[in-house]
C-alpha cells in the first residue's frame, strides 16, 4: 500500500544535487531533452515538439495535485544549472498501486552517475517516509542506460508488463523500513 500524499522532494539533496518542483518556465530548458532524438526514443514524443515538452511538465504539475507524486527539478547544488527531472510517481501496473522512481536526464549530463544519484536519494526518501513496501521502476526493454541506474539503485529485473499499451521491464527494490 502506498502512503499518500506523496511529499514533496523540494528542497532535498545529495552531496551533487538539489530537488525542486517543476514550474511551466522549465520548459525552455526542458527542450532540450525533446530536442534529442536519443533521449526521447522511448518515450511517445515528437522530436522538437513544444507541447510533448508542455504536456511532460504540466503531467508533474498534476500528479502534485492529485497525489503529491510527480517529477522534480534536479539542479546542480553548485551552480543551480538544471540537469534533468527525477521524482516519485504513483502507477498502476498490471492492476495494482505502486510506487515509481522515475527519471530523465539532458543527455549532456549522461555518464556522470547523476540520474543514479537522484535515484538512489528518491529510495531513500520514500524508506524515510514509510511511502511503500517496495519501489519499481518501469524501463523499456532497449533502455540499457536505464536498466543500469535501476541496477544502481538496488532494483532487480521482476517481470515484463504492459504500461499505458506499452510492453515494459518492471524493477524492483523492496524498502526496509525498519518494521
Amino acid at each position: 500500500m502506498i502512503t499518500l500524499p506523496i511529499p514533496s522532494l523540494e528542497e532535498f539533496t545529495t552531496d551533487r544535487l538539489l530537488f525542486r518542483r517543476i514550474v511551466p518556465a522549465d520548459v525552455d530548458w526542458w527542450m532540450d531533452y525533446v530536442n534529442s532524438a536519443e533521449a526521447i526514443r522511448f518515450m511517445p514524443f515528437t522530436v522538437g515538439s513544444r507541447a510533448d515538452c508542455m504536456a511532460m511538465i504540466q503531467r508533474s504539475l498534476d500528479r502534485y495535485v492529485e497525489d503529491g507524486s510527480g517529477l522534480h527539478a534536479v539542479e546542480l547544488r553548485a551552480t543551480g544549472e538544471p540537469i534533468g527531472q527525477c521524482g516519485l510517481l504513483t502507477q498502476t501496473v498490471d492492476g495494482l498501486p505502486e510506487l515509481e522512481i522515475g527519471y530523465h536526464l539532458l543527455p549532456s549530463y549522461w555518464g556522470h552517475g547523476y540520474a543514479a544519484e537522484a535515484a538512489i536519494a528518491c529510495k531513500l526518501f520514500a524508506v524515510e517516509h514509510r511511502l511503500a513496501p517496495s519501489v519499481i521502476s518501469l524501463i523499456d526493454e532497449e533502455n540499457h542506460r536505464s536498466r543500469g541506474v535501476a541496477k544502481r539503485n538496488g532494483m532487480v529485473f521482476e517481470k515484463r508488463t504492459i504500461h499505458r499499451g506499452t510492453e515494459a521491464l518492471v524493477f524492483r527494490a523492496a524498502l526496509a523500513n525498519g518494521d
